[in-house]
């Protein structure tokens, strides 16, 4: 017998668990199917010994009530499920640290201390940094009501609406910097958040750059206590809560089309059926494995596999005994050995260790560990063709990660009490991106907003969440994304609309 949803979810990253969340909470009925054996996607954690773990995700935004105007959407999405009581979230303020050899700054939240934090360090740049980091702000609050005002606008009211955002659409953010900075180390500070994007300030989106780095200055920047797997897991209660199901080791084999639309889903030979169903995985495995090119527009599938698709990662878990705090480290530090993200970028794309973040969460969250241990996560960014073999090269790596982090954390080889890798083989194991993209597409000026791909397909029924769709990566990005699937879903139009249908439905 088959059984019957209003929504099928496939992939239980965060996007697909915000969408499936708030369908959930709107009445729908909602399945969502993982393959792994739980949820998160990129923000699932693991134990080893008597450690946590993160797998990939460092720091989030967006989940207190105060911030910039149209932001806090992880704290609006939890309070909408009524699971906002069940997480406690830790602000971390400096949000980073950036290491350069003869400079080390901190970067603290709210426009004003981070100004006044590097116009210290750079008084004759004070005025250029501090309209910048404005600039950022006003595009960060115009791109959550663009949406909205195109829909219901012309291009002209809609340039007078958001002057910023319409003139720098396609710019990057070297170009945009370079109007306001002349000083090349203040431009490599400014910049140093960049890998969380996946690109260097000459070639990532300002609209996009400008979304992160104020969530985390204005919006806030969090750690959730015990760790992300905590929210993914939060999310999944507030899913059962509004008696959505979620199955684990339940990988989705094809995605069913009758009549020139969804049908439903078959998973080991059992089928469910739905007439919508949102893909929160990869879009051209979605399209081009489960489904079949010939049920889309030539041009829509030509436009797809014209799209870069980013970097994976490639990280190292350490458990250790050394004092962190004595070595004055923080919960996250950028570690380069050049101002110059240009060549830090290159020698990436080489295959070449250079620089990495340091993330030490148990000097905000002690009790991921057992007392007197720490752990670490050492990060960097790598393409999948660095090595023929990554079960051969993993180790090599691993040695030249630990080497780079030796050199801000001295004796840590020496205090290794635990130790495993992550490759971007291991990434694409575990997520099915290809080739272990972190970010989904790249963000690129020519693949965010209107030009990347948007939730809704052509194809009747079939919407996407996640990192791969409208707007882009990140946990913040991909909270977004879960947001428009569910109100594409709904057909509407609005988000404000949409908030206060969700709201309404909690009242009644």
């Amino acid at each position: 017998m088959v059984k019957n949803y209003d929504v099928i979810v496939i992939g239980s990253g965060i996007g697909g668990l915000t969408a499936a969340g708030l369908l959930a909470k709107s009445g729908k009925s909602v399945l969502v199917l993982e393959s792994h054996d739980r949820p998160g996607g990129y923000a699932h954690g693991f134990k080893r010994k008597k450690y946590r773990f993160d797998s990939g995700v460092h720091l989030i935004s967006g989940c207190g009530p105060d911030g910039y105007r149209g932001g806090q959407i992880i704290y609006k999405v939890l309070q909408a499920l009524d699971v906002e009581h069940r997480i406690e979230f830790i602000n971390i303020d400096p949000f980073s640290h950036a290491r350069y050899p003869g400079l080390v700054a901190a970067l603290p939240q709210s426009v004003e201390a981070f100004c006044e934090r590097l116009g210290r360090l750079f008084p004759e740049e004070r005025q250029g940094l501090r309209d910048l980091t404005r600039l950022c702000l006003q595009v960060a609050e115009e791109i959550t009501v663009a949406d909205e005002i195109m829909a219901c606008t012309n291009f002209a009211e809609a340039h007078r609406l958001m002057p910023a955002l319409c003139k720098y659409r396609k710019a990057t953010l070297a170009e945009v910097a370079r109007e306001f900075i002349i000083n090349p180390k203040l431009l490599g500070l400014f910049a140093s958040n960049w890998p969380y994007l996946g690109l260097p300030p000459s070639e990532v989106s300002f609209v996009y750059w400008s979304t992160m780095l104020i969530g985390y200055m204005v919006d806030g920047a969090y750690y959730c206590k015990g760790g992300f797997q905590h929210l993914a897991d939060t999310l999944v209660d507030g899913l059962a809560r509004h008696d959505g199901e979620i199955r684990f080791k339940a990988p989705v084999d094809k995605i069913l089309i009758e009549n020139g639309r969804i049908a439903g889903v078959e998973v080991k030979n059992e089928k469910f059926a739905a007439p919508v169903v949102i893909a929160n995985a990869d879009i051209r495995h979605t399209i081009c494995e489960m489904i079949g090119e010939e049920h889309f527009p030539p041009r829509y599938i030509q436009r797809i596999k014209k799209m870069q698709h980013s970097l994976s990662i490639f990280a190292v878990y350490i458990a250790t005994d050394i004092d962190l705090i004595e070595h004055k480290l923080a919960h996250e530090s950028f570690c380069f050995q050049d101002f110059d993200h240009e060549k830090n970028f290159a020698a990436t794309c080489n295959g070449e260790i250079t620089w990495l973040s340091i993330t030490a969460p148990t000097l905000v969250d002690p009790n991921l560990a057992p007392p007197g241990h720490h752990l670490l996560m050492l990060t960097t960014l790598l393409p999948f063709q660095a090595a023929e073999s990554w079960q051969q090269a993993k180790p090599g790596y691993m040695d030249a990660m630990l080497k780079l982090a030796g050199k801000y954390i001295p004796g840590l080889e020496d205090h290794i009490l635990f130790i495993e890798g992550g490759s971007p083989a291991t990434m694409r194991r575990y997520t099915q991106n290809f080739q272990g993209a972190a970010y989904g597409w790249d963000v690129s000026p020519s693949q965010v907003g209107p030009t990347r791909i948007p939730n809704q397909s052509p194809l009747p029924g079939l919407y996407f969440a996640g990192h791969w769709t409208s707007p882009g990566g990140g946990v913040y990005g991909v909270s977004v994304s879960g947001v428009q699937a569910a109100q594409k879903v709904l057909g509407i139009r609005q988000q404000a609309e949409f908030w206060r249908l969700i709201e309404t439905i909690g009242q009644t």
